[in-house]
């Protein structure tokens, strides 16, 4: 598909999404929520506002996911400087994202199950594929490491991921096997980001939702030398600075019990069109 076409698709699609209710995951959704993330990590003013804890936009990211708060959370804190940066998860595999002027300088290498249909090694990214519990690469060589929504899915069912049966599993605290492997391969003196749905434990089968004991947890597991804790939540028609008392009531919505997911099920959207997480844990760790 040619850039014109692209674009004119692009078009079609978000007008389909604001013209049919706004809902999570329908036509357009994908569209719109990668027009609300760019919008947001080019925008300075914005970006110190998530650095600075400040209130954000009215409404912003209304019916959209996570996402909308956790990339624009990981623009704002990380070191412009140049360096190896580890993506443990691929949540940074998309062509804004990897060209933004804080990331796009870097050596980046994306760590992930399986391959993905987003690929830029012609950019000179690295891939490779494994287990987060077991990284393939040597003690302090990155100088920052992100894993963005991913370590909640780690022990668990990850069907949906990978067709390797080995995956498939029911290991609720082998996330802290990776916390304690993201800071042997980082740098002493280099920082690691993480971000886990937060608020009231749930577990959905295929990841958990944390409470203020397992991110606790993570915290003593890396036993950082300096923290920094930022909280999202979701309410009221959008995403909010919040803090970790206050996050914790939150419950999470599992979009795959929907009818829009599953066939046998009944379920549609929750009152405020949550698309999934409601609270957001974002953590930043000195080694």
């Amino acid at each position: 598909m040619n850039i014109k076409k692209s674009v004119i698709a692009k078009s079609i699609n978000l007008y389909f999404y604001n013209q049919t209710g706004r809902k999570p995951w329908t036509k357009g959704y994908e569209v719109h929520k990668e027009e609300v993330i760019k919008t947001s990590i080019n925008n300075l003013g914005f970006l110190q506002k998530i650095q600075n804890h400040a209130e954000l936009p009215k409404s912003y990211g209304e019916f959209v996911d996570e996402r909308v708060v956790e990339y624009p959370w990981f623009i704002a804190n990380i070191d412009p400087s140049a360096g190896r940066l580890l993506d443990a998860g691929s949540a940074l595999n998309f062509d804004y994202l990897l060209k933004h002027p804080v990331i796009s300088n870097k050596e980046i290498t994306i760590l992930t199950l399986e391959p993905e249909s987003n690929c830029y090694w012609q950019d000179r990214i690295s891939y490779l594929f494994g287990d987060l519990r077991e990284i393939p690469i040597k003690d302090n060589w990155f100088d920052q490491v992100v894993s963005i929504s991913t370590i909640e899915h780690v022990g668990m069912n990850n069907s949906i991921y990978s067709d390797n049966p080995t995956f498939v599993e029911h290991k609720s605290t082998d996330f802290l096997q990776v916390i304690s492997e993201l800071k042997r391969i980082t740098k002493v003196g280099g920082k690691v980001y993480i971000s886990v749905p937060y608020g009231q434990f749930t577990n959905f089968g295929w990841y958990q939702q944390f409470n203020t004991e397992m991110i606790d947890a993570i915290i003593s597991t890396f036993a950082p030398t300096k923290l920094k804790e930022t909280y999202f939540c979701y309410e009221a028609g959008g995403w909010k600075i919040g803090d970790k008392l206050y996050c914790q009531k939150f419950k999470g919505f599992n979009i795959h019990d929907t009818k829009y997911f599953n066939p046998k099920s009944s379920k549609d959207y929750d009152p405020d069109f949550a698309a999934c997480s409601r609270a957001i844990a974002s953590l930043e760790l000195w080694k």
